[in-house]
């Protein structure tokens, strides 16, 4: 029975010694387009693969070799008389070697080539022809790589025109990791140009800089209603600063079911508030910190109507965020042109992650979504917090969770009356906390305190109690809890804890 090569490479190095080889057993080559041009050109007769199927090359080349009869050939069982007999009637010759290499998409995937160009690279016919002759390895020989010629042509001469199993086992398992590969570049190529596609579908959005002047910045979004399209109603184009403003206080006002505004400064909550109404929440917030709500970032969680935008337009903040807005409410306030009105309806918290970029590298961890239920308030102290007092430390912890370490919230009636934020000892947090409220109300007393991290010393309890602070929250696991119980027992003072921990840098 004559014995058939199928040659299809798209490099055709040192070809000439492997048709010398066949020519030299009088195995026929069978070979595609330009690969038979090329062996006809270097002296070997060569018959076409389309003489054989009567089936011409079409679409540019992209469909010559996907044939029944060519993988009939490769596939049908040499010992099942079925295989055998099914294979006859297709007249076709018996092909028991494939040389194919393919096409080198993993040198234009790193180029600069068109996309359209890349696309031409990848092989389909070749792979195919490589895993059907790999798969009935028992019968054909597979040779996938230029580098396997000469082991090929020792071995076909040791076995006098046939090759060893081993061999061929051998040569199989080197083309399904030549496949393997093959589509991993196909796949690495795709997921990156959908990226680069995804970045590009009015996603990447240019601010006009960033943190500061000298940066430029950009806004990628990953969902289709952002701060920057659908939910702006008015106002200039957002700045990388009013982002991260936006994003902390969407975070903070969460944390709250009932009416409650919070006014957000540099990344911070400088006034929070809740009521029974959500003007009234406005207006505790803004007085528990009026300087520093100068130019804010004002956020409701109720719709803003009418008679709230004309208390809000008497006062000057860059942004304002709410549960819908009144069409009244929002001509009142857009007569200030560079005022910016976000509507908070659509716009999803659901990103649960946080990427920093540092040195050699990026750090990434979940955001803390963690919240804190009353009944998660641990009493340690011998008295116990009135109702009202339980209320506030709930809700001053909640608030401390929004500010940057160290933090001490001050509280009351459901109000911010003092907050210390970033400072680099927690005694200096609460002088600032203690300052604030000094500001707000020199004669207020009986107030709450909450810390977003434990009080290392009594220091800062001794400053509390001494400008009459009621009741103190704070996380656990100070190796001096018991100091701080003892000292708020002597002086009467409530004491909770936490088991979590609200650090923020």
């Amino acid at each position: 029975m004559k014995k058939y090569a199928l040659i299809s490479v798209f490099d055709k190095s040192n070809l000439k010694k492997l048709c010398n080889v066949f020519s030299k057993y009088q195995i026929k080559i069978i070979s595609t387009g330009s690969t038979a041009k090329h062996i006809k050109k270097i002296g070997y007769n060569c018959k076409e693969l389309s003489s054989f199927t009567k089936f011409k090359e079409i679409l540019d080349g992209r469909v010559k070799s996907l044939h029944p009869k060519i993988h009939a050939s490769l596939l049908f069982k040499r010992n099942n008389k079925k295989h055998i007999n099914s294979f006859n009637n297709l007249n076709f010759p018996e092909i028991n070697f494939v040389i194919v290499n393919l096409y080198p998409f993993s040198k234009v995937m790193n180029s600069n080539n068109k996309i359209s160009e890349c696309i031409e690279m990848i092989d389909i016919g070749g792979q195919t022809l490589l895993r059907s002759a790999a798969k009935n390895y028992d019968s054909v020989t597979t040779i996938s790589n230029i580098s396997d010629y000469n082991k090929f042509i020792e071995d076909i001469k040791k076995n006098n025109g046939s090759t060893s199993l081993e061999f061929r086992k051998n040569m199989a398992l080197k083309v399904f990791q030549t496949t393997s590969l093959y589509e991993k570049n196909i796949y690495k190529w795709f997921k990156k140009l959908n990226k680069e596609n995804n970045k590009t579908t009015n996603n990447k959005y240019k601010l006009r800089y960033g943190e500061n002047p000298n940066q430029k910045a950009e806004y990628i979004s990953t969902s289709k209603i952002n701060v920057l399209n659908k939910s702006k109603l008015n106002g200039r184009d957002l700045s990388y600063n009013n982002i991260l403003d936006i994003d902390s206080a969407l975070n903070c006002i969460d944390e709250f079911n009932e009416p409650t505004c919070a006014i957000i400064k540099h990344n911070n909550p400088c006034g929070v508030a809740s009521s029974h109404n959500i003007s009234d929440a406005y207006k505790k917030a803004f007085k528990s910190d009026p300087n520093s709500a100068f130019g804010g970032v004002i956020i409701i969680n109720r719709k803003l109507n009418y008679l709230l935008a004309q208390k809000i337009k008497r006062n000057f903040f860059e942004i304002i965020i709410a549960k819908s807005f009144d069409k009244k409410a929002v001509s009142t306030l857009a007569i200030k042109n560079n005022l910016i009105l976000i509507d908070s309806t659509k716009l999803s918290l659901k990103n649960n992650k946080e990427f920093k970029s540092v040195v050699g590298g990026l750090l990434y961890q979940k955001k803390n979504k963690s919240k804190v239920l009353l009944n998660e308030l641990k009493k340690v102290s011998k008295k116990s917090a009135t109702k009202n007092e339980l209320r506030d430390l709930l809700f001053a912890i909640k608030v401390s969770k929004y500010v940057k370490s160290n933090s001490v919230v001050l509280a009351k009636n459901l109000q911010t009356i003092g907050i210390g934020a970033g400072q680099m000892s927690r005694i200096d947090a609460t002088k600032v906390a203690l300052m604030k409220i000094n500001n707000f109300n020199k004669k207020l007393k009986n107030f709450v305190a909450a810390s977003d991290a434990f009080f290392p010393f009594n220091d800062s309890i001794k400053l509390l109690n001494k400008r009459s602070c009621n009741a103190i929250v704070q996380p656990k696991g100070s190796i001096n809890d018991a100091n701080l119980i003892d000292y708020g027992d002597k002086n009467k003072m409530k004491i909770y804890f936490t088991k979590k921990r609200f650090f923020k840098h």
